[in-house]
């Protein structure tokens, strides 16, 4: 058999494999989950009125930010809770992070962001929306969250991925200050999990002060299925990281055109499109090179799909944090190919305020972004023929790729810089914390 073939043969049992064993992890997880809210009488939620510490309109606000995802694992949403947090912290609040244990390798200084962080519980793995979630694993996980609760007194908490169990659920069920609630997710349609507990998770989702959506259409069907409305609020970019004279990676400044992609090695980020389209577009300028940024249990699985005279030219370089900067610099072009199931992805903001032309996937959350032509080309999701086309666009008009990379970095300074995203969360908490303990109208605090 050829080798190809067999490489090829070879990730698809090794996907096979992988989803199996998935399956009857997932089986575990869910009943693990199932048995610990129950335990904790989770549907108490929303069952009685709330009754609030009153406030004072000045106090320096104590605030709670919840979150299953936090560095060291990598990912979107990571760094959404991170970049908040240190706003927060930076906006004179005292804040705490609180998320799950994570035993990944990391020499990350926790201790000089601004904020203290408490980590409940240890985080394990699941599968759900086409992606690898976490949840966290203890037992005695709502002990622990009393006892926080009781200790540090929140004014106001902050949970991203409200519904998500078990860390934000839990929270929400032991609360005594009011909670807004922060939806990430795009779902094309309901959930069984919404679906069996629908009344339950209506209740959930109203019982809350107020509720953020990062675009409209990751708030729509939240709203049709609990008819609750959303405050919408994009994400943010950490615009003062990707600087015009960051040095490029010396390993890939060699004159060849580098095409880079982040993301999580999963099939929902359109990996394999954007391979196919690389096959294609080496048939056309061979001069060029695919950097691929990023972890997840399926990497090895796409690298043997892969053959061999293609291989030399698609680098996979693991996960990256700190070097990210050093990488979008050394880029040429970025690719963002995820499939429609994305909300808003994080990674086209960074590659938009990066400097460098943007090839995205054409879907709805990202139309509300970006203006397609002027400052991101765009391609069909499914055809990878489309986002080959595009591609080589950009490399045979270099003009053009400066002036969409141009826009798009003026548009993240003006409108998506973390500063001026969390200035408008600041707004909306404050506008909430208003109306519930009846400050004057003078006394809210004002954006900055």
């Amino acid at each position: 058999m050829p080798e190809s073939k067999s490489r090829r043969l070879f990730s698809n049992i090794q996907y096979a494999l992988w989803a199996c064993i998935s399956s009857f992890y997932n089986a575990f997880v869910i009943t693990y989950i199932v048995l610990l809210l129950a335990f904790n009488s989770l549907w108490r939620i929303g069952a009685k009125p709330k009754k609030f510490r009153k406030i004072l309109p000045g106090k320096r606000l104590k605030v709670g930010i919840v979150s299953e995802y936090y560095y060291p694992h990598l990912g979107g949403l990571s760094g959404d809770v991170h970049y908040a947090a240190v706003e927060f912290a930076k906006k004179g609040y005292d804040v705490k992070l609180i998320t799950t244990r994570v035993q990944e390798p990391h020499n990350i200084r926790f201790s000089e962001f601004g904020f203290e962080i408490i980590r409940l519980g240890r985080s394990v793995p699941i599968i759900a929306n086409g992606s690898l979630a976490k949840v966290s694993f203890a037992w005695d996980l709502g002990r622990r969250i009393r006892k926080v609760m009781r200790e540090q007194e929140f004014d106001v908490i902050h949970i991203h991925c409200p519904l998500t169990p078990v860390l934000p659920l839990m929270i929400h069920r032991y609360a005594d200050c009011p909670v807004i609630g922060h939806v990430h997710t795009f779902l094309k349609s309901k959930p069984l999990y919404y679906t069996w507990f629908e009344k339950h998770l209506s209740r959930f989702m109203n019982d809350m002060e107020g509720r953020i959506a990062v675009s409209q259409v990751c708030a729509k069907p939240f709203s049709d299925w609990f008819h609750c409305d959303f405050k919408v609020l994009p994400n943010g970019v950490p615009i003062d990281e990707f600087k015009e004279d960051i040095p490029r990676i010396p390993q890939f400044d060699d004159g060849k055109i580098n095409l880079f992609f982040i993301g999580r090695m999963e099939p929902r980020n359109g990996i394999s499109v954007l391979i196919d389209a690389f096959r294609l577009i080496r048939q056309e300028e061979p001069n060029t090179r695919l950097i691929m940024a990023g972890a997840g249990p399926l990497k090895s699985y796409f690298e043997n799909t892969i053959e061999e005279e293609l291989a030399p030219h698609i680098h996979f370089v693991g996960p990256i944090l700190e070097e990210k900067p050093q990488y979008f610099a050394t880029a040429d072009i970025n690719v963002c190919p995820t499939t429609p199931i994305s909300a808003l992805g994080v990674t086209l903001l960074e590659s938009m305020a990066s400097g460098k032309p943007t090839v995205c996937s054409d879907m709805p959350a990202y139309r509300e972004t970006v203006d397609g032509g002027k400052d991101v080309l765009m391609a069909d999701p499914f055809k990878p023929e489309d986002f080959a086309q595009q591609i080589l666009r950009i490399i045979r008009e270099p003009g053009l790729g400066q002036m969409i990379a141009k826009r798009a970095r003026r548009k993240m300074e003006q409108y998506y810089s973390w500063a001026y995203i969390i200035d408008q969360v600041d707004q909306y908490t404050n506008e909430i914390l208003a109306d519930l303990h009846e400050w004057p109208k003078k006394d809210i605090r004002k954006l900055s």
